[in-house]
């Protein structure tokens, strides 16, 4: 995992200098973005106008944090996890990932092996969550780890669970999201896991050899993965027990 990771870091580091003022191409869309991420979540269901929504959603209800735990966790629990039947074959997700980063086969190749690592291991974390195939516990932790890696909130699996409770609601109230295909929901929520992961092994990886250059570089990929695709900024918001909350 660390021979993984260190040539991660170094690919990262590389193709984020030689990308400065440089963008990837969506041929699905046309669209034209800033990092690896924004690129292929263009494609998914999770866009910017349900962002937005989500935002709105989440100020408009900002009062009910304050309210016990309980009474949230009962109103979460009318609404369904937005899940999706597992297509049984080998994700996609690694091998596009990877390529977003380079174009040199053998760096693809231990890449695409990384992200295949980071699904099985995000797999085993969300079977001990009882929560698998779920797109709402991929969103949120994708949102704990970049939060968790950028800014001083501490977060933990309970604020997690939290927030993919509220992300239940949330992606309930778009309409398209359920009803979207499974290999949508699916490659969203394989998408996200493997940024996720990304992220938080560069960061750690980084800090761990003294780079304190190489952790902000993959803070900066959590910040614009957040704002570029969700509009979220990451000082902006908190993650807590209560889940997911906009601040003053």
């Amino acid at each position: 995992m660390k021979r993984f990771i260190s040539i991660l870091l170094f690919f990262l580091l590389s193709a984020l200098s030689a990308a400065e003022g440089a963008t990837w191409y969506n041929s699905y869309t046309g669209g034209m973005w800033n990092n690896p991420g924004s690129c292929l979540l263009d494609t998914m269901i999770y866009n910017k106008a349900i962002a937005n929504v989500t935002l709105k959603n989440m100020q408009r209800n900002k009062s009910q944090t304050s309210k016990p735990q309980k009474q949230t966790q009962k109103q979460a629990q009318k609404v369904l996890p937005t899940t999706y039947r597992p297509s049984g074959k080998p994700s996609a997700v690694p091998s596009a990932l990877a390529r977003t980063l380079t174009d040199r086969k053998e760096d693809i190749d231990t890449m695409t092996a990384f992200f295949n690592e980071a699904l099985v291991n995000y797999r085993d974390y969300s079977k001990q969550a009882k929560r698998p195939n779920d797109l709402g516990l991929a969103l949120a932790f994708f949102f704990g780890v970049c939060i968790g890696i950028t800014t001083d909130n501490q977060v933990d699996d309970q604020a997690i669970f939290a927030t993919a409770r509220q992300m239940d609601v949330v992606l309930a109230e778009q309409t398209g999201v359920g009803s979207a295909p499974d290999a949508k929901k699916e490659e969203m929520s394989h998408t996200l896991a493997c940024l996720a992961t990304f992220a938080l092994a560069g960061v750690t990886q980084a800090e761990d050899e003294g780079n304190s250059e190489g952790a902000e570089s993959f803070r900066e990929l959590a910040r614009q993965s957040m704002s570029e695709v969700f509009g979220i900024r990451v000082n902006n918001v908190k993650m807590d027990h209560s889940g997911l909350r906009i601040l003053d």
